[in-house]
């Protein structure tokens, strides 16, 4: 099929921006001279976004965070929708990041433009209003979870199952991307810290992270621990290693996360979609989570599950351990990575979990953005 068409695309994460690369390098494959701009990082501009503004500017975690920067939000709300009038696109793609893009979704309702959003929103968790809100001016919604589905479907949006992505991921398994030397050697004990991508998050986790690799040092003298960041951050994740005697190894380079993570022999990671990542490459991992102490206070309050990890959700059951807020100390942590790297059964009892959750979220149809995709060419092809 070949059809000159626009798109506004805004994502506002890194894990945004690789679930948008993936669908816009998909659309490209249809379209000829297509025109794209909008919020992107750089899978998406890989495949032809043309960005409006840094999307680093509203990637915000946390309520207090967000309220200290509202203005801005606002400001660049503002500065889209007039973009997006300008533009005039056929569709407007919102990946994820609910908190700007459900407000950028309702101002430009009244338009003539296909409005479609990727990642459901957690109405199983919190806020399920926003069900029955987005079903009044979004025409397609993608899930990437089974049980999701049917939270929408009831107000009558249009919502497909297409499956989790890096559940169809191999590389996690089989590429010829660097391998660090240190990960094939089998006398050396190796843990992964990963903080997240976001500043604040780095902040908050990674002096945690470090104090327990301390412990674990005094433990093993034979260990090692890698660290996998952005490019931005990389220098300010050197400088908090400083003052500390720790073996560790430090990359930017995205592709060589798949050697790490599935070598490692246990991670220590923030929530988010690196735990799909870890169960991907059937790495067991503890996950810890601090936030703003009121924004703490209110997620607390407001939320109807116990866990933080999708894969825990799908699984009915919490095989990832968590730690929370007030929780996550070093003593806590130090003991359950401890336990896992001298207990075989207790890791191999998270594998076996992790292998069931990736498999539950596949769909069987085939690869998401083929599906998402093809489910977008059916909403054009109906007017």
């Amino acid at each position: 099929m070949k059809k000159k068409f626009r798109i506004f695309a805004v994502a506002g994460e890194k894990s945004g921006d690789e679930l948008g690369g993936s669908l816009l390098k998909e659309i490209n494959s249809l379209y000829n001279d297509i025109e794209i701009i909008g919020v992107g990082g750089p899978k998406m501009m890989a495949q032809g976004l043309i960005p409006v503004f840094d999307m680093k500017l509203i990637s915000i975690m946390g309520i207090m965070e967000v309220v200290t920067k509202i203005p801005r939000i606002f400001n660049l709300l503002k500065l889209t929708e007039k973009k997006i009038k300008d533009f005039k696109p056929d569709i407007l793609l919102t990946i994820d990041s609910p908190g700007f893009n459900f407000r950028l979704q309702r101002r430009i309702r009244a338009l003539n433009i296909k409005q479609v959003h990727y990642v459901a929103p957690s109405v199983w968790a919190w806020k399920s209003y926003r069900a029955k809100q987005i079903s009044n001016y979004l025409d397609l919604l993608f899930v990437l979870y089974p049980f999701e589905k049917k939270y929408f479907t009831k107000f009558g949006l249009n919502t497909v199952f297409v499956g989790h992505p890096i559940a169809f991921d191999e590389k996690y398994y089989s590429n010829k991307y660097k391998c660090e030397k240190s990960l094939l050697d089998k006398n050396l004990k190796k843990v992964a810290l990963l903080p997240g991508s976001r500043l604040s998050e780095i902040n908050k986790l990674l002096p945690i992270f470090i104090e327990t690799a301390l412990m674990l040092r005094r433990k093993n003298n034979k260990i090692k621990f890698y660290i996998v960041t952005l490019s931005e951050y990389k220098k300010h994740i050197v400088k908090m290693f400083e003052q500390e005697q720790l073996d560790y190894y430090i990359t930017d380079q995205e592709e060589e996360k798949y050697n790490i993570y599935s070598k490692v022999d246990f991670a220590l990671c923030a929530s988010g979609t690196v735990t799909m990542e870890l169960a991907k490459a059937l790495t067991p991992m503890l996950v810890v989570y601090k936030l703003n102490f009121l924004t703490w206070l209110i997620v607390k309050f407001m939320t109807k599950v116990k866990t933080a990890t999708i894969l825990n959700l799908v699984l009915g059951k919490n095989v990832i351990p968590e730690l929370f807020q007030n929780d996550a100390t070093t003593e806590k942590i130090f003991k359950i990575v401890n336990n896992y790297l001298n207990d075989k059964n207790l890791k191999n009892k998270q594998i076996e979990q992790l292998r069931v959750g990736i498999n539950k979220i596949k769909n069987s149809d085939g690869d998401p953005s083929n599906l998402a995709v093809n489910s977008i060419v059916e909403l054009l092809n109906r007017n």
